[in-house]
Formats: C-alpha cells, sequence, structure tokens
C-alpha cells in the first residue's frame, strides 16, 4: 500500500466518524462539523507524522498534509506544526501552506464581504 493511502485512509475515515457524530449525535450544524472533524484530523496526522518521523518510520506524504490545509485543515495544521514542533523549517513547505492560508483567507474575503455571493446565486 502506497505512503499516501496507508496515511489518508484512516485519517478520511476519523474524519467521517467525526463529522457524523458531531451532525448527527450531538446536533452540530453541519458545516461546524466539517470543519471540527477535518481540522483534528489534520492536528492528529501532523502528530502522527512528527512520530514517525521521531522514529524513522514510513512519514505522511506532504502531499496529503496539504491537502487536508486547502480541505479547511489549515488551523489543525497550523496548531500541529506549532505544538509538535513540526515542518517548521522547511521553507518549500511553509511557503505552500501559508499560500494555501492566503487563498483561504482572500476567498472568505469575496464572500462574506463583496457581491460574490449574490453573483452566484
Amino acid at each position: 500500500m502506497s505512503a499516501y493511502k496507508r496515511f489518508a485512509i484512516p485519517t478520511l475515515l476519523l474524519s467521517a466518524a467525526l463529522f457524523l457524530l458531531l451532525t448527527f449525535k450531538i446536533r452540530v450544524h453541519p458545516l461546524v462539523s466539517y470543519l471540527i472533524a477535518v481540522n483534528v484530523s489534520t492536528f492528529l496526522l501532523y502528530g502522527l507524522d512528527k512520530l514517525c518521523a521521531i522514529r524513522h518510520w514510513q512519514r505522511a506524504p506532504e502531499v496529503l498534509l496539504h491537502t487536508l490545509a486547502i480541505a479547511g485543515g489549515s488551523p489543525g495544521a497550523l496548531l500541529g506544526q506549532q505544538l509538535f514542533d513540526h515542518k517548521i523549517s522547511k521553507v518549500k513547505f511553509l511557503l505552500l501552506y501559508w499560500l494555501i492560508v492566503f487563498v483561504q483567507l482572500f476567498l472568505l474575503y469575496l464572500i462574506f464581504y463583496t457581491e460574490l455571493l449574490k453573483s452566484i446565486f
């Protein structure tokens, strides 16, 4: 099994389980449930990847970490980077991460502070 699948499948299953629990058992709004689930999963994956780095085990691919950030897990990624002291010296990784964050913030600005929503609907 590829490293991507080895880490992506459990992460996806955890995210789905958290989403279902929050949405249907605890009755949290689906968007909030999604964001909590993806951020918890992203944070935990950063911790697992740090453990794998320390133990010299197979690592989570950086593309998966960035994919989770793009999917809305950028706050969890930042918390994981800071708490686990992980990926903070990799300039290329951090540049891409902050580009993702910038694009997300720009999109939020467009959605909430411009006429973008009115023009789409």
